[in-house]
C-alpha cells in the first residue's frame, strides 16, 4: 500500500495552475557511460588484484569505444532541442607510460605522479561532435566527482609489468576522473543567472589492500528564468524563474548511501522558494509496469519524493548489460525528471533505445537511455 500511495503521489495530475501563458521548457538528463565497469578495480580485496582489475576496466574502455559513440549521443541531443541538458559520467581518462606506482589516493607508492596525458576526453569528443552535426549547445557548469589512479595490467601478464609494481604486471597508469555537466542550447529562450556546485558529504569509501577511495559523488546547478507571454499595457515582462539541478547519485555500496545523498540534495541546492527542475541518474526509484527491485532501491527516490518533488519524467531508461547485445531492453527506472512545485508535462520520452542508432561497431550509445521532459512553468 505504502508503494502504491507513492506511486499515485507522483503520478497526481498538477492543477491547471500553470496557467495560459505560462512559458515551457524542454529538459535532458543523459549518462554518457564512461565506458567500463569500474568493480573489478574498486572492489578488488588486495592491491595486485586492483591492478589486475584495472586491467579489465581498461580492455572494456577500448571496446566500448566513446569516439564512436559520441556521434548518436549528439544526435539526441541534437533531435531533443533541449534548453538545457544535465549529463553524467563524462569521463576524462589519462594515461601514463610506464607506471610509476599509480598515484594517490590509491598508490601504496610514495612519490608517484598522476598521469597526464589525455587518453579520452569525453566532454571534448561530444563537444565536437555537437558542433559537427550544427547542434549549438554551451557548457554552463562543470563538477568534477570521483577521481582515482591505478597501474594497468592490460595484458594480465605480470611477465611485461613496468616500474615499482612491475612484479604485479604493471604496464602503465591510467587515470580516470568523473564529471557532471550542464549544458545549455544557444539561442534558447532561457536566461541564466549563477551556476552553484557541490560534492555529498555522504560517500562510497571501499578499501583495497588497506587503501581506502573516497569516491565523491556531488551536483551542479544553475539559477534560470524564462519569458512568459509579452505583457499588455506597457507593463514590465513576466518572468518565471526556477533552478536546474543535475547530480547522479552513488552505484555502490549500501543504498542508504544515496539515500543520505538525496536528503542532502534536499538540505542544499534543493532547498528553495522557487520552481526547481532536477534531473540525474539517481540509481533508484519506484518499480513500476513489473520493474525489477532490489532491497533499498527505492530509499533515495522516496527521500525526494517526500519533500515533494513530482515525477515529470519517464520510465524505464536503464539498463543495458553489454553495448554489443542487439537484443538489449531497459527495464528499470534510475534516470529521472523531478520537479518542485509539480509541473505540467507536456511529454516526456526515452532515447538510447532506437536500432538505427547503434554505431558501426554494433554499440548501443550507452548503457542508460537519456530522458527528455518538455514542461509547461508556473507563472
Amino acid at each position: 500500500m505504502l508503494v502504491l500511495a507513492a506511486v499515485v503521489a507522483l503520478a497526481t495530475p498538477v492543477a491547471a495552475e500553470a496557467a495560459k501563458g505560462a512559458p515551457k521548457v524542454t529538459v535532458m538528463t543523459r549518462n554518457l557511460f564512461l565506458g567500463a565497469d569500474l568493480s573489478p578495480a574498486i572492489q578488488a580485496p588486495d592491491i595486485p588484484s586492483a591492478i589486475d582489475g584495472a586491467g579489465t576496466v581498461w580492455n572494456e574502455l577500448q571496446s566500448t569505444k566513446f569516439p564512436e559513440r559520441a556521434a548518436p549521443l549528439a544526435r539526441e541531443i541534437k533531435r531533443s532541442k533541449a534548453d538545457l541538458v544535465g549529463l553524467q559520467e563524462v569521463a576524462l581518462w589519462r594515461k601514463q607510460t610506464p607506471s610509476d606506482g599509480g598515484a594517490p589516493p590509491i598508490s601504496p607508492i610514495p612519490g608517484a605522479q598522476p598521469a597526464t596525458d589525455v587518453e579520452s576526453d569525453f566532454l571534448a569528443l561530444l563537444k565536437a561532435q555537437l558542433k559537427k552535426i550544427g547542434a549549438k549547445y554551451r557548457v554552463v557548469v562543470v563538477q568534477k566527482e570521483f577521481g582515482g589512479e591505478l597501474p594497468v595490467d592490460a595484458d594480465h601478464s605480470d611477465a611485461t609489468g613496468t616500474g615499482p609494481l612491475a612484479m604485479f604486471g604493471a604496464d602503465f597508469d591510467l587515470s580516470l576522473t568523473m564529471r557532471d555537466v550542464i549544458l545549455v542550447r544557444r539561442g534558447s529562450k532561457v536566461k541564466l543567472g549563477r551556476t552553484r556546485k557541490g560534492h555529498y558529504a555522504t560517500r562510497y569509501e571501499p578499501n583495497v589492500g588497506g587503501i581506502e577511495i573516497p569516491v565523491d559523488r556531488g551536483w551542479v546547478s544553475v539559477e534560470a528564468k524564462i519569458r512568459g507571454r509579452s505583457a499588455r499595457n506597457g507593463t514590465k515582462p513576466r518572468y518565471s524563474r526556477f533552478r536546474f539541478i543535475d547530480t547522479h547519485l552513488e552505484a555502490f555500496g549500501d543504498p542508504t548511501i544515496r539515500e543520505a545523498q538525496a536528503k542532502e540534495l534536499v538540505a542544499g541546492p534543493l532547498d528553495t522558494s522557487r520552481q526547481v527542475i532536477l534531473v540525474g541518474d539517481l540509481n533508484s526509484g519506484i518499480a513500476r509496469h513489473n520493474e525489477p527491485e532490489q532491497p533499498g532501491d527505492d530509499l533515495a527516490f522516496r527521500a525526494l519524493a517526500d519533500f515533494g518533488m513530482r515525477d515529470n519524467g519517464a520510465i524505464q531508461s536503464c539498463c543495458y548489460h553489454n553495448l554489443f547485445d542487439p537484443n538489449g531492453v531497459f527495464d528499470h527506472t534510475v534516470d529521472h525528471v523531478l520537479t518542485k512545485p509539480g509541473l505540467r508535462r507536456i511529454r516526456a520520452y526515452v532515447t538510447g533505445h532506437d536500432p538505427s542508432q547503434r554505431t558501426v561497431s554494433g554499440l548501443w550509445p550507452s548503457d542508460h537511455g537519456g530522458v527528455v521532459s518538455r514542461l509547461q512553468l508556473r507563472k
